[in-house]
């Protein structure tokens, strides 16, 4: 072939592949520059590329911990839906993510249960732990522990806040929603349709049984303790003792009517209302997180975590552990 048609090959070819290039980078480029919309806030169900947008806009992740034990006729899953449905509507409405978090916590004092899924506060804190560190190196900075009247879950939540702060020096936050409802002294008539509210935003309210599901009730008396009976007269244990539960005393259910209501509790007679008791929860439930004032206090984690940062830990350096 002449020189002059070879060198015109050539060039028709390295033309060729340039445009070829070109074009491979400008669809490649609109691809990444299309990010699908978040269809849902629960990180497990978000794409990569969803997750790191989304960490461009916000790094709060909410983390629910609950547990697995009886609750009578209720649930056995019912503190961990419950935590749930906090962090669910919590991430609604500070535009943050949540995820499934730590469903089975120790139990307490429901380990005699046959319901009850049984983990050590070790073996809880370390699955917690290690979830965390991997957020953490992701980019979530604001990590939000959220629990709802499960009381040993302190044991678990709190040490893990407190030695996540000390190694990664990251200011996580845990909330205990049966004492926080306490403090914002929530009327009862506004939180009497949590547990349904929890239940229907997690698409879980079947799960809560209507009048008649398990006969008529009880027909003999819950046998007690009375060492822990006596305890509880003498306030060292019970709801005006400092710490209740798990955290004040070693104990076991005497029955499986000791804990979570057992059979006498008031229930919907039909689907319908158990349908419009959880419409109403649902209502109480986001009311309960707007009084929060969870965008103010989610900002003022961040200002923690500054201060911290550019402050405290150039200033205590030399004591302070290296990070990992």
């Amino acid at each position: 072939m002449p020189i002059h048609l070879l060198q015109k090959t050539h060039c028709s070819t390295a033309w060729a592949v340039l445009f070829g290039l070109s074009t491979c980078l400008l669809v490649t480029t609109a691809l990444r520059a299309q990010v699908r919309p978040l269809h849902t806030r629960d990180l497990v169900r978000l794409s990569q590329i969803q997750v790191t947008e989304q960490l461009k806009k916000s790094d709060v992740v909410f983390i629910p911990v609950g547990s697995v034990e009886t609750n009578g006729i209720s649930p056995s899953g019912r503190d961990y839906v419950s935590a749930l449905g906090y962090a669910m509507a919590m991430a609604d409405e500070v535009g943050g993510l949540y995820m499934p978090g730590l469903i089975w916590s120790y139990p307490g004092t429901t380990l005699v249960a046959t319901s009850t899924i049984n983990i050590t506060p070790t073996q809880g804190i370390s699955f917690l732990r290690a979830v965390s560190e991997s957020l953490i190196r992701s980019g979530f900075r604001r990590l939000v522990f959220v629990s709802s009247g499960h009381g040993p879950a302190p044991m678990t939540a709190g040490v893990v806040v407190r030695e996540l702060f000390d190694a990664f020096h990251t200011p996580l936050l845990y909330l205990e929603m049966g004492g926080h409802l306490a403090r914002m002294k929530v009327p009862a008539q506004s939180r009497n349709r949590l547990v349904y509210g929890t239940h229907s935003i997690t698409g879980r309210l079947i799960d809560l049984p209507l009048k008649g599901d398990y006969g008529d009730g009880p027909s003999e008396p819950v046998p007690t303790n009375p060492g822990m009976a006596e305890l509880a007269r003498l306030g060292y244990t019970g709801r005006d003792a400092p710490n209740t539960g798990s955290l004040s005393v070693g104990s076991w259910v005497t029955d499986w009517r000791s804990h979570g209501g057992g059979g006498n509790q008031m229930l919907p007679a039909t689907e319908a209302e158990r349908e419009q008791w959880g419409k109403e929860g649902e209502a109480q439930l986001r009311a309960i997180v707007k009084q929060m004032k969870l965008i103010e206090a989610v900002e003022a984690l961040k200002k923690h975590d500054d201060y911290t940062n550019q402050v405290l830990v150039p200033k205590y350096e030399k004591i302070l552990p290296p990070l990992p």
